[in-house]
C-alpha cells in the first residue's frame, strides 16, 4: 500500500446506501453510479480507506476496513460492515476535499506515515505470571540516607569547571588566561577546583566572576578563557572533547533496545505503562505499550484490535490506523487525525507548523516556544543564586553563528552532567530492569525510545547555581497545557534546609503557570510526602484523577505516591486580580 494511490472520499454519512449495494438494490447504470458513491462515502465515514493496486498492468480498486481488513469489492466491502453490526461503526470524521493531497505533498516531511507493514502482536493478553518477581517492576526511586563518601560532605563546589576536572580534560594548577576578541589576554590565573585564581591578586574567582575581574561583558567564560599551554584550547574545547569522549565510550555499551530504531516494533512491553508492574497485559496493535485491565478500567478484554490511548486520536478518540494520514504534536505528544483536525476548525494547518513540528493548537506552540526561548537562558534569584533550564541538544535562540552554537552545546553538556552527579547523590541508582539502562541519566540527556515509557526526549533539566556552584536539579517534561510531570528533585545534602529546593521549584511552577499549564504532578517517595504536601502545596492524586490522564506517558517508580498541584496561570491570576479589586471596592467580607 505504501507504492499505491490513495483514493479521496469525502465521508457523508448514508447506512441505507451500503445495504442497497450489497442486496443489489440499484436500477440503471446513473443509478448504480450514485448508490456507489453514496456507499463509498458511507464507509468512508465509518473510517475506510480507499487506494488503488496494480494488478497486471492496471490498478484495481481495494477497501480498507478501520481494523485494517482489505476487500476487493465494494460489495465484499459493504458485507463486512454489515455483518460487524452497523451499531458497532465509529464514525471517523475526516474532511477530506480535494486540497488533501496538496497538503500531503507541502507538509510530506511533518507528516507521520503508518503504512509499512503492520505490527506482528497477535496475542491479547500477555502473561508474565510464571516470571521471577524482578522483572515485574521497572525501578525504584530510593533517597539516599545520607551522603556518600567523600562527596557532599566534601566543601569542593560542583561545577562545569569541576567536572572538566574531575574527567581529567583540565589539571588544577594548569596556566590560564582570559582572551579578548583579539586573542591578547586581559587577566592570567591558574585552575583550582574552587575556580580560577588571579595571578594579579591571588583571589579564587568562578568562571563567571573571573571574566568580570577581566572586564569583559561577553558572558560566554567558558569561550574565553584558554589554556596557556600553547594548544590554544579554550574550556568549551575541553568540554566538547570530553563529550565526544563520553559519547563513544557510551555507544559501545549501547543496548540496542533503548536507541530509536524498530527493535521495539514486533514485540510487547513485560510490565503495565501505567503502574509499571508485570502480570496480565493488554497489547496495543500499534505500539509497544501494554496494561492491566484494571490499570485501564476495564473489566474485560476489548473484542478485536486495541489500540492504547497513546496511539488514539486526542479529539475522536479513535486509534490512527494504517494507512491514516496524523499528525504528531511536538508538544503535548499526542496524535491527531488531519480529518479531525480539520473539523475543529484548524483549516490551515499551516499556521500550527514551526518549520518540521506540528502543534495541536496554539497553547502547545506556546509552550514549545516559550520552553525553547527560556532553555539555556540563566535568571538571576539574587543572593547569588542562578535558574536556568537545560535540554539536551537545544540551546536558548540565538543570532550568533555556528561556533557559538558548539560552544553553548558543549557548556549545556557539562551542566547536565553535573546535574547528574546531583541526583546520583540524592538518589539511588535507578535502572530500569528490562533495558539495564540507568532511567536518571536517560532522563537527564533526553534520550528517546521507540517505548513509550522509555521514550524521555521531552524532558527538561532545571538547575539552580551558586556562583556557579549547582546546589539543586529537577526534571520536567510539559504535556501541553493540561498537565507537567517532575518526577525527580534533588538538593545536595550540603545545601539542604537552605530554601534552595524553594526557589527551584517556585521559578519553575511560576514559568509553567506563565505558559499556561493547569498542573504539575510528581511521584513522591513516601518518606518525603508530607513535605511536598505541607511545604510546596501538593496533595494525593485519586485513581480517578490518574485515569484522566491515561493518554499521557508519566514517568513513575515502584512504591511512589503520585501527588498533584494546580498551578495559577495567567488567565486564573487576572481573574483573582479582577476578583481582589471587586473586593476592595465594595469592601466584601472575605471568608
Amino acid at each position: 500500500m505504501a507504492n499505491s494511490a490513495m483514493l479521496i472520499v469525502e465521508g457523508e454519512v448514508c447506512q441505507e446506501a451500503v445495504f442497497k449495494w450489497y442486496h443489489g438494490d440499484s436500477s440503471g447504470t446513473k443509478n448504480s453510479r450514485e448508490l456507489s458513491l453514496k456507499a463509498k462515502k458511507h464507509l468512508s465515514a465509518m473510517g475506510w480507506l480507499f487506494w488503488y493496486a496494480p494488478k497486471k498492468g492496471r490498478q484495481e480498486l481495494r477497501y480498507q476496513s478501520p481494523k485494517g481488513k482489505v476487500y476487493y469489492s465494494l460489495k465484499t466491502a459493504c458485507k463486512s460492515y454489515i455483518d460487524e453490526g452497523v451499531g458497532e461503526g465509529r464514525v471517523v470524521a475526516r474532511d477530506l476535499e480535494s486540497k488533501k493531497r496538496s497538503l500531503n505533498q507541502e507538509n510530506q516531511t511533518m507528516y507521520e506515515s503508518v503504512q509499512s507493514q503492520p505490527p506482528k502482536r497477535r496475542k491479547k493478553l500477555k502473561k508474565q505470571e510464571n516470571q521471577p518477581k524482578t522483572r515485574g517492576i521497572v525501578s525504584t526511586k530510593r533517597v539516599r540516607e545520607g551522603p556518600l563518601p567523600n562527596s557532599s560532605r566534601n566543601p569542593n563546589p560542583k561545577t562545569a569547571l569541576s567536572w572538566l576536572i574531575d574527567n581529567n580534560a583540565v589539571s588544577i594548577l594548569a596556566k590560564v588566561y582570559y582572551s579578548n576578541k583579539a586573542g591578547n589576554p586581559l587577566k592570567k590565573g591558574r585552575i583550582t577546583r574552587g575556580g580560577i585564581q588571579c595571578d594579579c591578586c591571588f583571589r579564587v574567582f568562578t568562571l563567571t566572576a573571573f571574566e568580570v575581574h577581566a572586564g569583559s561583558a561577553n558572558h560566554w567564560p567558558s569561550a574565553n578563557i584558554i589554556l596557556d599551554d600553547g594548544s590554544g584550547r579554550s574550556l568549551s574545547d575541553c568540554q566538547r572533547q570530553v563529550r565526544e569522549s563520553l559519547m563513544i565510550t557510551s555507544s559501545k555499551v549501547e543496548n540496542p533496545k533503548t536507541m530509536e530504531d524498530n527493535s521495539y516494533q514486533h514485540e510487547s512491553d513485560e510490565v503495565c505503562s501505567a503502574c509499571r508492574n508485570g502480570g496480565k497485559l493488554i497489547c496495543c496493535e500499534r505500539c509497544p505499550s501494554a496494561f492491566h485491565m484494571n490499570c485501564l478500567g476495564l473489566e474485560e478484554v476489548p473484542k478485536g484490535d486495541w489500540f492504547c490511548p497513546s496511539c488514539c486520536c486526542g479529539i475522536c478518540c479513535i486509534e490512527c490506523l494504517s494507512g491514516d494520514i496524523f499528525l504528531t504534536c511536538q508538544q503535548c505528544e499526542r496524535k491527531f487525525h488531519v480529518g479531525c483536525l480539520r473539523l475543529k476548525e484548524l483549516n490551515d494547518l499551516k499556521n500550527y507548523q514551526t518549520g518540521k513540528n506540528f502543534f495541536c493548537g496554539h497553547s502547545c506552540e506556546k509552550i514549545f516556544s516559550g520552553l525553547r526561548k527560556l532553555t539555556g537562558k540563566p535568571i538571576p534569584m539574587g543572593n547569588n543564586l542562578t535558574w536556568t533550564l537545560l535540554k539536551s541538544g537545544a540551546c536558548s535562540d540565538s543570532d550568533t553563528g555556528h561556533a557559538h552554537a558548539l560552544e553553548a552545546s558543549a557548556e549545556n553538556h557539562s551542566k547536565l552532567s553535573v546535574a547528574l552527579d546531583v541526583m546520583h547523590e540524592c538518589f539511588e541508582p535507578s535502572k530500569d530492569v528490562y533495558t539495564g539502562r540507568d532511567l536518571v541519566e536517560d532522563v537527564i540527556f533526553s534520550r528517546g525510545s521507540k517505548l513509550k515509557r522509555l521514550n524521555f526526549k521531552g524532558f527538561y533539566t532545571a538547575v539552580l547555581e551558586e556562583n556557579d556552584d549547582l546546589v539543586s536539579v529537577a526534571t520536567v517534561r510539559v504535556y501541553g497545557d493540561r498537565v507537567a510531570e517532575m518526577p525527580l528533585v534533588a538538593t545536595r545534602f550540603r545545601d539542604r534546609r537552605r530554601g534552595m529546593c524553594r526557589v527551584l521549584v517556585d521559578e519553575l511552577e511560576k514559568n509553567l503557570a506563565k505558559f499556561g499549564v493547569q498542573k504539575l504532578i510528581l511521584p513522591a517517595v513516601p518518606s518525603v510526602v508530607d513535605t511536598w504536601t505541607n511545604n510546596f502545596g501538593f496533595s494525593h492524586m485519586t485513581y480517578d484523577e490518574r485515569s484522566e490522564l491515561l493518554q499521557y506517558t508519566f514517568l513513575d517508580f515502584q512504591g511512589t505516591i503520585m501527588c498533584q498541584k494546580l498551578l495559577k496561570t495567567d488567565g486564573y491570576a487576572h481573574h483573582f486580580e479582577v476578583y481582589k479589586g471587586i473586593v476592595a471596592r465594595f469592601k466584601i467580607p472575605q471568608l
